[in-house]
């Protein structure tokens, strides 16, 4: 754990999800994997594990990842990126790490 770092989810499913059920369309959200949390805000949750998840609804997948950042002074970011059904990559990391090297 980090004091400096913190895990934070910009991901944009949950927005979605409220747009969907506004406008009545159907959807299916699923749990594709689970990441440990290493900050402090993790930490004083008591919850270290995030769920990474993917959501479907019309001809769209929206699949969330974890983006970390080997420094222990930056946030880890947990980001969403929207395909078009046909172009959803067929291997999708739940988990990338980024950092100086």
């Amino acid at each position: 754990m980090s004091y400096d770092k913190n895990t934070r989810r910009t991901s944009e499913i949950d927005t979605i999800i409220k747009v969907l059920k506004e406008l009545n369309i159907k959807y299916s959200v699923e749990t594709i994997g689970e990441v440990r949390g290493y900050g402090l805000n993790d930490d004083y949750a008591e919850t270290d594990k995030h769920q990474i998840r993917k959501l479907t609804y019309d001809n769209f997948v929206v699949l969330e990842q974890m983006i970390r950042n080997e420094d222990c002074d930056f946030d880890d970011v947990i980001i969403s990126q929207k395909f078009d059904k046909k172009k959803v990559p067929k291997k999708w990391e739940i988990e990338k790490t980024m950092g100086d090297s």
